[in-house]
């Protein structure tokens, strides 16, 4: 007993000193609060752009969803050309309207892996044609950091809102939330304190923020409860 209580006070140490209050561990998403922001990272085996609909939580295997990319135009009707950037979804290649604060790419392939290129939407088109013919996804957004950079951003540092970003941290990939809202500028400062290398932005506006995952026992935990109208396009990991 007293070698166990010795371990589990220096884990509990290492995550004090690392700015994590608590770890939900699970074998679909390990869940760390640090103060203001909450990472998720999933144990996925795929990952796709899903546009038009949102994964159903009926789909077992789905264990992650988020909204990913800007949508142009409140539209009834669902148009790829809607979606701000180039993107790709299940290895087939879209063009999407040109959005200005966009001027990163991420992709995912079972054959590469995943990436995050600082590439503006003129020359966006070769690293996602690449990744379409190895079957994969992608899609655009605003880099918030690139191999360490930080980079301005798409918002104003004093808007406030709950943020959130794909990133990369000590060589894992994961999604940060923010727990409750905040300026801008003090999600970049967070992402920043967390050692974040790569980190692309993920809408977040009002009413297009509705995310879940699922836990081990397969229910839902619902991250934001109200989903947009009009949303086009999401990230999913799956099993």
């Amino acid at each position: 007993m007293r070698i166990k209580s010795i371990i589990f006070s220096s884990l509990l140490l290492t995550f004090l000193l690392n700015g994590v209050s608590a770890t939900r561990q699970t074998t679909r998403v390990l869940v760390e609060d640090h103060d203001s922001l909450t990472v998720y990272y999933p144990r996925f085996n795929r990952i796709d752009f899903v546009t038009n609909q949102m994964p159903q939580k009926t789909e077992k295997d789905v264990i992650f969803v988020c909204a990913a990319s800007f949508t142009g135009e409140l539209l009834d009707e669902f148009k790829h050309s809607n979606i701000a950037g180039h993107h790709v979804t299940s290895g087939s290649f879209h063009k999407g309207y040109k959005c200005g604060p966009y001027n990163g790419v991420f992709t995912w392939s079972a054959k590469s892996g995943w990436h995050f290129y600082n590439y503006s939407h003129k020359n966006s088109e070769p690293p996602l044609k690449t990744v379409a013919a190895e079957g994969g996804m992608g899609y655009c957004q605003s880099l918030l950091f690139h191999n360490g950079k930080r980079f301005k951003g798409c918002m104003k540092p004093e808007r406030s809102n709950r943020y959130r970003a794909l990133c990369e941290i000590g060589g894992k990939f994961c999604i940060v939330d923010c727990a409750r809202s905040l300026p801008f500028g003090h999600f970049m400062d967070g992402l920043e304190k967390l050692g974040v290398k790569n980190a692309l932005y993920c809408d977040m506006g009002r009413g297009w923020n509705y995310s879940w995952y699922r836990k081990d026992d397969g229910t839902v935990m619902e991250l934001f409860t109200t989903p947009g109208k009009y949303t086009t396009n999401w990230i999913a990991f799956y099993d």
